[in-house]
């Protein structure tokens, strides 16, 4: 087939008919396509595909920019407007028609399309681009279109990946793979891990126009810079007027890319035009980074987050520089909060963003790490790092609060699962596992769990949301269209606003109600009914707030955003949310002093306490509960004590007998079976947990086979000890011990043993000190023994050191 001008000269191109047919072939209607960077898979195939298919398209993409970059290109290369065959639609931006047959679509877009109508009816093919970031909306949209593709045996998709590990994806979809290979210009690689001064001394006795400035402070990253070739410098002209010389720089977000400018806007002046690429700024200024650099302009330095790793093409990139670093989340399921971490980029991203650099001409990247740095092959899915509330809530709609229910390409994991359902539970959205009509409402609203559950409060919280929003920094225009979509969807989906609301917050973020718990000099600390702890930057903050982003840090948490709350207002809601448990505990002071106390709490945070009087009973269960949480070892206890537990074990240990060794492994759990009968009144001491531990575990039997004294063959009877050993091939051992001077066991011939093993004896001289340990005593008497007599009869005269006498003769 003749193709357009505009892509005939693209890598993938001479493979678009066959890539086309071998879908159309396909036994389960699905391909991945793995390319190379700079195939043109993301215009080229769309173009293939009209030309093929006869219905509509839906392409997934991960990032706006990129879905109206695509949608334009293609429309381009059609000659025809965005919004006639090729169109796009975002959140709040949309340019598509009745005539619109290729629909380039953000993730969430298509989840809630297929949310509308689950079988996609008039929708013949799907295309999910840049699968290999594996975003959360992606494997889900998977899993929801491998259900559709059952039913629809007329729907076909095609899974797009720059090069990766594309088995799995293939196996999980039946699909065979398809690869195209891309046109990469050689990119010559540097590593470099210089300090700043070395770097500048470098570059400042070579012929290069460099670039030099500070870089954000981070553990493994002390350093960045840009160096770019005077050679990069020559301009390759497409026609002319454009120029090939921007350097693209990965920083992992937008602090660091803020600080960047700003150093590098003192440094060299007008002699550059710096500009940030990253999702917070407005679309219009991302879509100038992607058109030509006019010939006549200053040369640009991007300064760009992950978002141009992939999928855009950034005009007259010859240089990239690469920090090495990337800002990821990762959701803390026992905190309930997200943690916001810097870590190396995998190897994958950082072959990513050098590749950027040899699109259209040899490039140079700089790496900003050593070769050795070992960094993981990929990055991990999201779906294992995420809050799920969102994705469970789709799930709920889709019909299935059973995460075991869909066929997952990576499962998520279900401690993460687990709770996202219960946050839902908590907003009211979700109700023995099914979708409430609340829920329904919020899922509609287009935003999160949490400010969907806000913004149905009504009218006066919407302020609220728009606060918490992504848009909270955005122009008034953005933010007014915002508002007045929630206000549409609101009003399209039936449910009445939530009456008497005094704290719409809380009904988004009923976790995130916070105690001021310390004021610092610079900070005050906040408590969550985790338990967590977190600052807010501010001297003597409000008593309760409403943490709406917080970051759940290593030990303690920072707070970004809140929302202070009335006292009153505050305890009024958690009135009807507080529980009271009576607690019977004891002090930490090793005294075993008692105390009892009703607590009135909304979660870990204490809103009320009071003593209450305790009796026997209440003391007995304290014990054992505290037992189980500490261990035995809490317990008062003696040598006896010790001793007794020592030689049960060495019973169980020689008999093999696995009741006894379960009991004694057990003791801290099983408590309240052994110890609870032999406690009275409200006291304990050494000799209660004594008896009852005799009577748990037969003392009698421990005593007669593990004796606390044996009597010798020549009739002294001599106390032994139990202790632990270690075997030389690693087995731990206890063994009966005897320390005993040398004379007092004249008249013994053979090693006397315990419950069959030998006795371990430590033979002292008369002042007690160790002549000699041997658990052989017939070939002590035999060897050692003559000479020990010889050293021994000088230094103590007085003692008999007759050898015969001791060995029998």
């Amino acid at each position: 087939m003749n193709y357009p001008v505009e892509i005939q000269n693209l890598p993938i191109t001479p493979f678009l008919d066959g890539i086309c047919a071998s879908l159309l072939k396909s036994k389960n209607r699905a391909i991945v396509l793995s390319a190379e960077t700079a195939a043109g898979k993301s215009t080229a195939l769309p173009v293939a595909l009209l030309s093929h298919i006869k219905g509509k398209i839906l392409m997934l993409e991960p990032r706006r920019l990129a879905a109206v970059a695509i949608a334009s290109r293609v429309a381009e290369i059609l000659g025809e407007d965005v919004g006639q065959t090729a169109g796009y639609t975002l959140h709040l931006e949309s340019k598509k028609s009745k005539a619109t047959r290729l629909e380039v679509v953000t993730e969430a877009i298509l989840t809630r399309r297929l949310q509308a109508d689950p079988l996609l009816e008039g929708i013949s093919a799907i295309v999910i681009d840049e699968f290999h970031e594996r975003s959360v909306h992606a494997d889900l949209a998977l899993a929801f279109l491998k259900e559709t593709m059952e039913i629809r045996n007329d729907l076909f998709l095609v899974v797009m990946s720059a090069t990766m590990n594309c088995r799995s994806v293939a196996d999980y979809l039946g699909a065979d793979i398809v690869e195209i290979p891309g046109r990469r210009f050689p990119v010559d690689i540097e590593y470099t891990t210089e300090s700043v001064e070395q770097c500048v001394s470098r570059i400042a006795n070579s012929d290069d126009h460099s670039l030099v400035y500070p870089q954000f402070d981070h553990k493994n990253v002390d350093k960045l810079w840009i160096t770019p070739k005077n050679s990069v410098n020559s301009v390759e002209k497409s026609g002319k007027n454009a120029r090939y010389d921007t350097i693209l720089v990965f920083l992992p977000g937008i602090g660091e890319i803020t600080r960047a400018k700003r150093d590098l806007e003192e440094k060299i002046g007008n002699g550059a035009e710096i500009m940030i690429l990253h999702s917070s700024v407005p679309l219009s200024e991302q879509k100038k980074i992607l058109s030509p650099v006019p010939a006549d302009s200053p040369r640009r330095i991007i300064l760009s987050s992950a978002i141009a790793e992939t999928s855009l093409t950034v005009p007259g990139v010859t240089t990239v520089v690469d920090s090495g670093m990337c800002r990821t989340s990762r959701f803390d399921v026992a905190l309930g909060m997200t943690r916001l971490v810097t870590e190396r980029e995998s190897m994958f991203s950082a072959e990513q963003r050098s590749g950027r650099a040899g699109r259209t001409m040899p490039g140079k990247a700089y790496r900003l790490w050593s070769a050795s740095d070992a960094r993981t092959e990929s990055a991990q899915p999201e779906i294992l790092r995420t809050d799920l509330s969102q994705l469970v809530l789709e799930c709920a709609k889709w019909g299935t609060t059973d995460i075991g229910k869909l066929d997952w390409l990576t499962p998520p994991p279900e401690s993460a699962w687990n709770a996202a359902a219960s946050l839902l539970e908590k907003l009211g959205c979700i109700e023995n596992g099914k979708i409430t009509q609340k829920g329904e409402a919020v899922l509609s609203l287009g935003i999160s769990p949490r400010l969907g559950s806000i913004a149905l409060c009504g009218e006066g919280a919407l302020k609220t949301v728009l606060a918490c929003s992504e848009f909270a920094g955005a122009g008034a225009e953005k933010q007014l269209a915002f508002l007045d979509d929630i206000r549409r969807r609101i009003a399209r989906c039936g449910f009445h606003a939530l009456k008497n609301v005094r704290v719409p917050v809380l009904e988004g973020f009923p976790d995130r109600l916070s105690r001021r718990i310390e004021s610092g000099a610079d900070s005050t600390t906040y408590q969550f009914p985790s338990g967590r702890k977190a600052e807010l930057k501010t001297t003597n903050g409000p008593e309760w707030i409403v943490a709406t982003d917080v970051d759940a840090g290593t030990s303690t948490g920072r707070i970004r955003a809140c929302e202070e709350i009335d006292g009153k207002d505050a305890l009024e809601w958690i009135s009807a949310r507080m529980e009271r448990d009576v607690v019977v505990d004891f002090a930490d002071d090793g005294k075993f002093r008692m105390q009892k106390r009703e607590i009135s709490h909304y979660g870990e945070i204490i809103i009320k306490e009071r003593k209450i009087p305790a009796t026997a009973d209440d003391f007995a269960a304290a014990v054992c509960t505290t037992v189980e949480k500490k261990g035995f070892g809490w317990l008062p206890s003696d040598e006896k004590t010790d001793d007794f537990l020592l030689r049960a074990e060495f019973v169980a240990i020689e008999d093999g007998n696995s009741v006894l060794s379960e009991k004694i492994e057990n003791l801290a759990r099983d408590s309240a079976e052994w110890l609870r009968p032999f406690i009275t009144g409200t006291s304990i001491d050494g000799r209660m947990v004594l008896d009852a531990l005799k009577y748990h575990l037969d003392g009698s039997a421990i005593d007669r086979d593990a004796p606390r004294e044996i009597k010798l063959p020549n009739g002294r009877t001599r106390k032994i000890s139990y202790e632990r050993f270690t075997e030389k091939d690693g087995r731990k051992k206890i063994r009966p011990v005897l320390e005993i001077v040398i004379q007092q066991i004249f008249g013994c011939f053979e090693t006397p043993r315990v419950h069959g093993v030998p006795v371990l004896l430590r033979l002292l001289s008369p002042a007690r000190r160790p002549l000699q340990i041997t658990d052989d005593l017939g070939g002590f008497w035999n060897g050692a023994w003559l000479d020990i007599c010889k050293e021994m009869r000088g230094r103590y005269p007085k003692h008999n050191w007759d050898y015969r006498v001791a060995g029998g003769e």
